[in-house]
């Protein structure tokens, strides 16, 4: 039977495939916008539709890909609850699962991990504190790495697309039959930058909002009440927040276990 924390990482795993498809439909919208300033005649609107059905495309797979986010988040906060409390949560795990795909039941055993949330036998509100600060601690660095990335990526498109601009504007302007779906297709090319700079501004934000729970969870003892308002507070800032590429996860996986075994060894 698998395990909560595995069935998360699975549906998790699918939104980020569904995320890579998403990604790659907003490139086949940009590479038509780039090429529409060397085409003309009809050819220019057989690009313009192509592009125009992959934006559309792009949008429609983002649903799907908040979707699955957002069942595998559930996941993890029903592990999270469970792993600290020990409590039956039999009737909501029920709900979930009926959720959850075959192909992800599957191919959760391979995300099975023992050391997942490890923590120690402590009473049921320090093991919650421990779980979220790791989870802070991961997360923050994470979404610090991937806005780092997001950055570096976005700069590379904006000049690039200042580029195109310039020599698509010295094209339309001897175009005039055409210049309108040329113009549209340069307007869709910065729809990867926006979404970019969309995705930094939620990564910068959500590394200061964990960075502050990280704080607040290990200055005193925390009432209950304020300890469920901080679990909530993290809740929403990692549902929120877009999903963490495998490549920045793996890129960082060694260093953030290094410096997590550190931290806990004080």
């Amino acid at each position: 039977m698998a395990s909560i924390q595995s069935l998360s990482s699975a549906v998790l795993d699918n939104a980020k495939m569904y995320s890579k498809y998403e990604n790659l439909l907003h490139l086949v919208t940009f590479i038509c916008a780039a090429s529409s300033i060397f085409l003309v005649g009809n050819l220019l609107y057989i690009v313009a539709l192509t592009a125009i059905v992959s934006e559309f495309s792009a949008w429609l797979l983002s649903k799907t890909t908040n979707n699955k986010k957002s069942l595998g988040q559930e996941l993890i906060r029903l592990n999270i609850i469970q792993k600290s409390y020990g409590a039956d949560m039999s009737v909501d795990l029920a709900y979930l699962k009926s959720k959850v795909t075959i192909d992800e039941f599957k191919k959760a055993d391979k995300f099975e991990n023992s050391n997942y949330y490890a923590t120690s036998d402590s009473a049921p509100e320090v093991r919650l504190v421990e779980i979220i600060q790791e989870s802070c601690f991961w997360s923050q660095h994470l979404y610090q790495a991937c806005k780092q990335r997001t950055i570096r990526n976005s700069i590379l498109l904006a000049v690039l697309i200042i580029a195109l601009i310039v020599t698509g504007l010295s094209v339309t302007s001897t175009d005039a039959n055409y210049s309108l779906p040329r113009l549209a297709l340069l307007f869709l090319m910065f729809f990867p930058l926006w979404n970019g700079i969309d995705k930094a501004i939620s990564f910068g934000n959500a590394t200061s909002k964990l960075t502050s729970i990280d704080q607040q969870l290990g200055t005193s003892k925390l009432a209950f009440p304020n300890l469920l308002s901080l679990f909530a507070e993290y809740n929403v800032v990692t549902s929120n927040t877009p999903l963490i590429p495998q490549k920045v996860f793996e890129s960082e996986q060694e260093k953030l276990n290094t410096l997590w075994a550190e931290r806990i060894a004080k």
